[in-house]
């Protein structure tokens, strides 16, 4: 298969850890707000929560004048229809993305939970980057520094992959308790040679407030961008910069 685009995977084998969510979110601002021509593929079967949220996001709009008003207004100001979400399973994840490379800057990938999934590491070995958020709890931790030294020994049978970096990044972060973990895994982190974003994302509600027929305020939707009033203080600007510019040096 011939790339011309950037695949990127949101990635971890614990659940909960808020990739999905992430997966949107970053879709949804590089898509409307950066510009960017981005689709996602949906690998997280059997659930395929993206795919739910767009068909529960299509169904709002459909019952609201004023999100019609909204999209209305964002294809005037940008052009950009919605980003595209296809489901695939894990052993045609490269399949379903030859069908959209062609038209995209940026694909990203939802991957499923378990590198024990037939064709899963294959498929991550052929991304450009995976991101793997963690959060300040020990069995995460433990399970998704697995998840990456597996990852790693993976590559390393496969000298020539395209995955360019492994990055994890801290999410959910809660203000009020102890940082003695956050503190403790990066130190490990550092040791085994892995990176880690510099923006900790932190442990918000507005994250997981979809959008419905009745509310004029929304944060996780496929169709638009977060409102610009939960935005703010939430860090998912300065991430999608850093991201940026980890994706496309220079």
């Amino acid at each position: 298969m011939s790339k011309r685009c950037t695949f990127i995977a949101l990635s971890n084998q614990k659940g909960g850890v808020g990739k999905s969510t992430m997966t949107v979110l970053l879709a949804s601002y590089f898509h409307y707000v950066k510009g960017k021509n981005v689709a996602v593929i949906d690998c997280d079967y059997p659930q395929f929560s993206i795919q739910a949220l767009r068909s529960r996001d299509m169904k709002n709009v459909e019952r609201s004048e004023f999100l019609q008003q909204l999209l209305c207004r964002q294809y005037e100001r940008t052009g950009k229809k919605a980003y595209p979400v296809l489901t695939s399973g894990p052993g045609k994840v490269l399949e379903t993305a030859d069908r959209l490379s062609g038209n995209s800057d940026i694909l990203f990938f939802d991957l499923p939970g378990t590198v024990n999934t037939p064709g899963i590491l294959e498929a991550i070995i052929n991304m450009d980057y995976v991101f793997t958020p963690v959060v300040q709890d020990r069995m995460v931790m433990q399970s998704s520094l697995s998840f990456v030294s597996t990852v790693q020994d993976f590559i390393g049978q496969h000298p020539n992959a395209p995955l360019k970096d492994i990055r994890l990044f801290w999410n959910r972060m809660d203000s009020r308790t102890s940082k003695e973990l956050f503190v403790m895994y990066n130190t490990i982190i550092s040791r085994m040679g892995l990176k880690v974003f510099d923006t900790v994302l932190p442990d918000l509600e507005r994250f997981n407030k979809e959008m419905t027929p009745l509310s004029r305020q929304h944060f996780r939707c496929t169709l638009l961008p977060p409102s610009e009033i939960l935005l703010k203080d939430s860090r998912l600007e300065a991430f999608a910069q850093e991201m940026e510019r980890i994706i496309f040096p220079g």
